[in-house]
This record gives C-alpha cells, sequence and structure tokens, in this order.
C-alpha cells in the first residue's frame, strides 16, 4: 500500500490512496492543480500474454535479431605521404585514387543501410508471426479481447496498448524501472502467464436415433500481474480460462480453435478484475432545500458535466466535484478514491445564499440559461 500511495502522488494517475473529501469552503487553487493536472484515462500496455517459455525465449531471440549492421571502415581522406610525395604532378592521380575510394565506401554503407531496413520489415512481419502464434503467444489478440471487454464495462477510462512495435529488450529494461521511455504513454503495464491447457471430454445419446453429442470442455489456468512504470506492482491476479464447444456425430463440423477463444476468456476475466481495482462508481446523494428544485442541479466531474442521477464510473484516482443549484452556495469538493473501491457515495448538501447575495446574483444574471445536456463521464 505505501507503495501503492507512491506512484499515485507522484504520477497523480491509476490509483489513489484512501477515501476522504474537503470541506464545502471551496478548493485551493492547488488541490484544482492536483486534480485536473493527472491523466483521467489509463493506458495499459500488454507486455506479454503468453505461456511462460514462449515469452522467454521468443523476447531473447527478438532482442537478438534487432541489432543492426554498421560499416565499420571510416571513410577515407588523402594522407599527409600522397600530399608531400606527389604534390604537383600526381595530385590529379591522387585525388581520383581517393575518389574511387570514398564511392566505394559510400556504396558499401548505402548496401548495409538496405540490408538493415530489409531485416527490420521481415523482423517486424516475423514478430507479429510469433506474437499471436496461436499455439503459445498472444499479446495483440489479447490486446483486442482485453479492450473490448474493458470498453464494454469501463468506456473509455482504460486503453490498451501492446508492445508488438515496440523493442522488446528496451521494453524490459522499462519493466524493471531502468528506462520509461520505451513505453511512452503507458500508465500501467500487464503481463500474464498462461499454464497448461487440458481438456475434458463427455458424450451422450441425445435420441432413439443414436444422435451423439461430444461436449468437449478446455480449461487453462492463468496468472499475472499491473505493474507501473517503475516496476512495482499494483494488483496481482490469477484464475481459469473456460471454453466449451458440441459436436455431434450427425453433421460432421469443426471445432473451433480452443486457444483464442481461451484467451478472450482469460481476457474477459482479467478485464473485470483491472475495472473492479481500477475503476469505481460514483453516486451522488443531493439534499436541496425547500421549494428548490433537485433536477436543477449541475454536477461537474473534473470539469465535465456529467448525470447526477446515475452512477459515474470514474478511475480511482483525485477528482474535483464543483455542484450548483441557483439561489444556493456552489459545492466545490476534492474527493481521493482508494483503489479497489466499488462505489463511493458523495453527499451534496445544497445551503441557500444570504438574501443579499441572492439579490447581486439576479441583478447580474441577463437570463436563465438552459441547463446544458449531461455528458457521460467517460466520454
Amino acid at each position: 500500500m505505501k507503495m501503492t500511495k507512491l506512484f499515485l502522488f507522484a504520477l497523480a494517475a491509476v490509483v489513489g490512496v484512501c477515501l476522504s473529501a474537503q470541506a464545502e469552503e471551496g478548493l485551493t487553487e492547488a488541490q484544482l492543480a492536483i486534480a485536473k493536472a493527472g491523466p483521467k484515462k489509463m493506458r495499459l500496455m500488454v507486455a506479454g500474454f503468453g505461456t511462460i517459455e514462449s515469452m522467454t525465449q521468443v523476447d531473447k531471440w527478438l532482442g537478438e535479431q534487432l541489432q543492426s549492421q554498421t560499416n565499420l571502415e571510416k571513410s577515407p581522406t588523402l594522407s599527409e605521404g600522397d600530399k608531400l610525395t606527389r604534390p604537383d604532378l600526381a595530385r590529379d592521380v591522387v585525388v581520383l585514387n581517393w575518389q574511387t575510394r570514398h564511392l566505394e565506401y559510400l556504396r558499401a554503407t548505402t548496401e548495409l543501410e538496405r540490408q538493415n531496413a530489409e531485416n527490420a520489415n521481415l523482423l517486424r512481419a516475423l514478430r507479429t508471426k510469433v506474437l499471436t502464434d496461436a499455439a503459445t503467444r498472444y499479446v495483440p489478440l489479447a490486446k483486442d479481447y482485453l479492450q473490448a471487454s474493458l470498453s464494454k464495462q469501463a468506456g473509455k477510462l482504460i486503453q490498451v496498448v501492446d508492445r508488438s512495435n515496440a523493442d522488446m529488450g528496451l521494453v524490459e529494461q522499462a519493466i524493471n524501472g531502468n528506462d520509461a521511455s520505451a513505453i511512452a504513454g503507458a500508465t500501467c503495464i500487464l503481463t500474464v502467464a498462461l499454464g497448461d491447457r487440458e481438456e475434458d471430454s463427455k458424450t451422450i445419446t441425445v435420441n432413439g436415433k443414436g444422435t451423439q453429442v461430444k461436449t468437449t470442455t478446455f480449461t487453462q489456468p492463468y496468472v499475472g500481474k499491473v505493474r507501473d512504470t517503475k516496476g512495482n506492482v499494483l494488483m496481482a491476479f490469477k484464475g481459469t480460462a473456460e471454453w466449451s464447444s458440441r459436436v455431434n456425430n450427425v453433421v460432421k463440423s469443426e471445432v473451433a480453435d480452443p486457444a483464442r477463444k481461451l484467451v478472450e476468456s482469460a481476457c474477459e476475466q482479467i478485464a473485470a478484475d483491472v475495472v473492479a481495482f481500477f475503476t469505481t462508481t460514483l453516486n451522488f446523494k443531493v439534499k436541496v432545500p425547500a421549494g428548490a428544485d433537485e433536477d436543477e442541479v449541475t454536477v461537474m466531474v473534473d470539469g465535465k458535466t456529467v448525470d447526477a442521477d446515475g452512477p459515474v464510473r470514474v478511475l480511482a484516482v483525485e477528482h474535483a466535484i464543483v455542484a450548483k443549484l441557483d439561489g444556493c452556495k456552489p459545492i466545490e469538493r476534492l474527493v481521493v478514491i482508494d483503489e479497489a473501491t466499488p462505489s463511493k457515495a458523495v453527499k451534496l448538501v445544497f445551503k441557500k445564499k444570504p438574501a443579499a447575495d441572492a439579490d447581486d446574483d439576479d441583478d447580474a444574471k441577463p437570463a436563465k440559461s438552459e441547463k446544458p445536456v449531461a455528458a457521460a463521464a467517460d466520454e
């Protein structure tokens, strides 16, 4: 928990530390800056998703292939001996020899650059093939499945990126806290190790004609963790992916690829764990003075208007909440939310303005404007 708190206040993203609320007198400029400065969206990098053996071997091999070739020869120059021995008569010959050697050097350098570019393109294609291997490695595939599941549960709060186009050696350095530049833009790093896949089949007869249905259930355990860019573990999880297929002896059909189905199942469960840990829902409990209309209350979270009647999903970080109602004092509050908090109730108790303040507001206001349409918190 201590390490998580340091991460919150250092990066102003991803996780919070404790539940608290400031008094209704208003936010200081420093509190507003803290609440609005940090990213309110999480960028989760899928750094590893596969069997332990495949992740280790593939990373090592691809890292070795990324070494570019260089021309070790130095660019030719006119030697002092050439200049002294043939200063006049042989000057043209010396220059011609130098130009010949210089052209050879340029040709060699150009050829190496061409080969490096060709190898880089080949490695990119090979990297994608290896990373998406149907039996062992699923980084880009997991990214798509995770993003689909996270979007359903948390809207646009969590964006998923993968490392398929990044230098794997540099990513590993960043994961260990040595060089975060390799994962620019990511706020957290996800790694998942898959265990051995198992299957269990059962065949039953479903009618008097002898039709048999075979049900095969595939299971695969997984374990993983989410780390910050300093290598600190923020959360760890484990579970078992499961998928079943049914075929009969009447209609011949191909069994779908269980590997991809199990990855999809694992990603759905992982997404639920990530959303439960890194996000929360704000529930506003509004109380207005007698005679005031509760429907006229306007609530903003980090400067965005939200629906005060429904739950608003946000990241578990600091948020600036401002609520307004005509004829009442505005409420300004800084809410700090702890990680793994399913929901947080925020009480908004409005108090009438003094008569003098209310009169001043009425004089300064030319006309009552229409209430803005509430926007979703994650847009």
